[in-house]
């Protein structure tokens, strides 16, 4: 195949998709599509990444997940060329779905960060260089994630809320070691995460889009996941400690073995790693 085009929804060809995943679903095919034609030496087709769905508007989301200016497009061959392609050619070699995750990439970590970063439209970019990022970066899913039992996020039960008195207990235990701010990103209302906030050192933040928050996360100094693949291309992005509920962290994301990534439940203790990492900031 002398082509590659990351498949994301319906149309595509048109140049605005009908459907798909949110955006750390979407890019596991554009990571897999990325590494591939760089070993193959394939020419990259520009990936649809605007999109028009109406569930997150009826669920009155806060991201609509739209994807209109997150990206300049600037990522392969666009307009007719794009169009013809992708309907009367076959040299094109199609990449869909989250395959085996962060498996099939992950050694390219720095490459991918590198490509993702250029095609990010920079006022997305300029949000994050407003961020401290001498801070600990908690995220909070809600949005339209179901609310499991916590036997079933222990068995692995996925795209689901994790227990808000989950956080607590991580966030306290953190503030017991260090005084540096707690950034809360969320899809949820304030007034939904004010357990949360009225903890010693919390804030809410939000930079705008979903891609400058995603990018603020993984600059952090330390990291509290969701169980979501956005907390799983934040910490991959990032490198850097990163803590999860029980049952929630499938994959290793981190290349270096000394950098702590593990699971911590409500009794256990912040590793020793982290208490240094904390109480250096």
């Amino acid at each position: 195949m002398k082509y590659t085009f990351v498949s994301l929804g319906r149309l595509e060809s048109f140049g605005v998709r009908l459907g798909g995943a949110g955006l750390g679903n979407i890019l596991f095919p554009w990571a897999r599509a990325l590494v591939y034609a760089q070993e193959n030496s394939c020419i990259r087709i520009q990936t649809t990444w605007k999109n028009l769905k109406i569930g997150t508007f009826l669920r009155k989301e806060r991201d609509k997940r739209l994807y209109f200016d997150l990206f300049t497009g600037k990522d392969g061959i666009s307009g007719l060329k794009k169009f013809w392609l992708l309907n009367f050619s076959n040299k094109v070699k199609y990449f869909r779905g989250m395959g085996n995750l962060f498996v099939p990439f992950k050694k390219q970590q720095l490459y991918i960060k590198e490509e993702l970063l250029k095609i990010i439209n920079p006022h997305h970019l300029e949000k994050v260089k407003t961020f401290e990022s001498n801070s600990i970066g908690v995220h909070i899913r809600m949005g339209d994630f179901t609310h499991p039992d916590e036997k079933m996020l222990r068995n692995g039960a996925w795209n689901c809320r994790l227990p808000i008195k989950w956080y607590q207990q991580i966030i306290k235990k953190i503030n017991e070691k260090t005084d540096l701010p707690i950034c809360i990103f969320s899809d949820a209302d304030e007034e939904d995460l004010q357990e949360i906030l009225k903890l010693k050192n919390c804030k809410s933040m939000h930079l705008g889009s979903a891609i400058s928050d995603l990018v603020a996360l993984s600059n952090c100094k330390v990291f509290v996941s969701s169980a979501s693949t956005f907390s799983m291309w934040a910490s991959f992005l990032g490198q850097m400690p990163s803590i999860w509920f029980p049952g929630q962290m499938r994959q290793k994301l981190i290349n270096d073995s000394s950098v702590f990534e593990g699971e911590i439940d409500y009794d256990d203790a912040l590793p020793d790693s982290i208490i240094k990492i904390i109480r250096n900031g």
